[in-house]
């Protein structure tokens, strides 16, 4: 078996799987359709991240001691406290994504008040977020790494820079040929705020050859 049969097969089992999810949860998705348009039905249906889903994020990071996100009016509003008695209230507005094939993978937060990018915690912050965006974009070619390495924000004036490919899981997954050639298939378009929660809206660069 080639290496794009192999590829196809993980995409088709990826795309099985996921659809057997959205059924679960009363989507429903037709049987005909094909892998292209499952995968499509999955990304529009399971890329809402909510603010629950946030919130624990944030709270996981081993620093701090309780955490709330909120999303509305384009922003996310993060009120953090830490073990060590301080807080932080932050907002995070996503402004871009960055997507290329064995390329950039990033996505980009404006943080406010004024300054806030300059705080590390801010930072631990939204390389939570974005640790979220790429387990919700990527899952099916993602394992869990039991490792307490975190993803990289870097600050760009008030803006805080996350490549997706520093997230633990993506690096591992990079590593190997076969579930990066997946990791490519699916890209990262834009990146929302609604009253809902944060919508990953996906691309499909490289699906279009792999089902065919």
């Amino acid at each position: 078996m080639s290496r794009l049969d192999v590829v196809k097969s993980l995409l088709r089992s990826a795309a099985r799987s996921t659809s057997q999810q959205i059924a679960r949860v009363g989507g429903g998705i037709a049987s005909g359709l094909s892998i292209r348009e499952r995968f499509a039905a999955l990304l529009g249906h399971r890329l809402l991240i909510t603010d629950r889903q946030l919130t624990a994020a944030v709270a996981r990071i081993p620093e701090v001691a309780a955490a709330t996100v909120s999303s509305g009016d384009g922003v996310l509003r993060i009120d953090a406290s830490f073990r060590d008695g301080t807080d932080l209230l932050v907002t995070l507005t996503p402004l871009r994504s960055a997507f290329a094939p064995r390329g950039a993978k990033e996505i980009s937060l404006r943080a406010e008040p004024q300054g806030a990018s300059l705080n590390p915690r801010a930072g631990d912050i939204a390389a939570a977020i974005a640790t979220e965006v790429a387990h919700a974009l990527w899952g099916p070619f993602l394992r869990k790494q039991p490792t307490a390495r975190r993803a990289i924000a870097e600050r760009h004036g008030e803006m805080l820079v996350v490549d997706m490919r520093t997230v633990p899981a993506v690096r591992a997954a990079l590593q190997q040929p076969l579930l990066a050639a997946g990791l490519d298939a699916i890209g990262l378009e834009s990146v929302n705020v609604t009253p809902q929660g944060l919508r990953v809206v996906a691309s499909l660069p490289g699906l279009e050859a792999l089902t065919r």
